[in-house]
């Protein structure tokens, strides 16, 4: 297993299987993100990002100036498989009433020829119990989003670990601009089984990404063999085996207050 593999991993394994569980652990104001997916044809790609920049985009940019949203984004996977869409664009806010009324906003838009063509689409929304970012002209950077089943009941468990091993070196690595935001959410509408959990991740480029991973490495190397085979046991004692996913997509424009 990779180091940055195994670090991802203890990140999200903060998950709460009770959105109520949640909700009283969280320790700063709620975000609410908006992901719209789609699995576009590959002669369609080009058409996609076109009508991103023509349509969408303006929208998003409008609606960050006004105060509306806090964070906007367009991506495309890196690592594709059969059955996860190619594309997708998010926005996020303070305010399920602000979400909306972008959504409403961007419905309205010239319909895309690619997403028109999109051989599958998905919207989710989310609500964080973690969310820390630098303010982000627009620029590109990498996704790293990371998914695990929580066993019921191991939410603050989970919570303290997460706290104790792994924000320090998250916020450490933000302040060093190698992470440039990063948020532990879960869905506010479910689509997937309640205790899922994504932890997703935006570095600034590539060399970021190793840079996190030689951090994490330094950090493991000053632990005793023991010491790393408990936290790790700690971790895996309420994860659902087998159950962990990630994605990984190149960040083609994003922006954040």
């Amino acid at each position: 297993m990779s180091r940055f593999f195994r670090f991802i991993v203890a990140v999200l394994c903060l998950g709460l299987f009770v959105p109520a569980a949640a909700t009283a652990q969280q320790s700063e104001p709620a975000v609410f993100t908006f992901v719209a997916e789609w699995a576009v044809p590959r002669a369609q790609w080009d058409e996609f990002i076109a009508n991103w920049e023509k349509n969408t985009k303006p929208v998003l940019e409008r609606n960050a100036a006004n105060g509306t949203l806090l964070s906007w984004g367009v991506y495309a996977t890196v690592v594709h498989t059969p059955d996860y869409p190619t594309h997708g664009v998010w926005w996020q806010a303070t305010s399920n009433a602000a979400i909306e009324r972008v959504r409403e906003e961007l419905i309205k838009q010239p319909p895309s020829p690619a997403i028109v063509a999109a051989t599958r689409h998905r919207d989710l929304l989310f609500r964080s119990i973690a969310h820390k970012a630098k303010a982000v002209a627009p620029s590109s950077g990498y996704l790293y989003v990371s998914t695990y089943l929580v066993k019921p009941g191991e939410g603050q468990k989970w919570r303290e670990l997460w706290d104790k091993y792994n924000k320090p070196l998250m916020d450490d690595q933000l302040a060093k601009g190698n992470i440039s935001y990063y948020v532990i959410q879960v869905e506010d509408v479910h689509t997937e089984n309640p205790g899922t959990r994504w932890v997703a991740s935006i570095y600034p480029n590539a060399e970021a990404m190793d840079r996190l991973d030689a951090a994490f490495d330094a950090v493991d190397q000053k632990r005793s063999a023991e010491e790393r085979r408990a936290i790790g046991a700690a971790f895996a004692e309420v994860l659902a085996p087998g159950t962990h996913r990630d994605f990984f997509a190149r960040v083609l424009s994003w922006w954040h207050k």
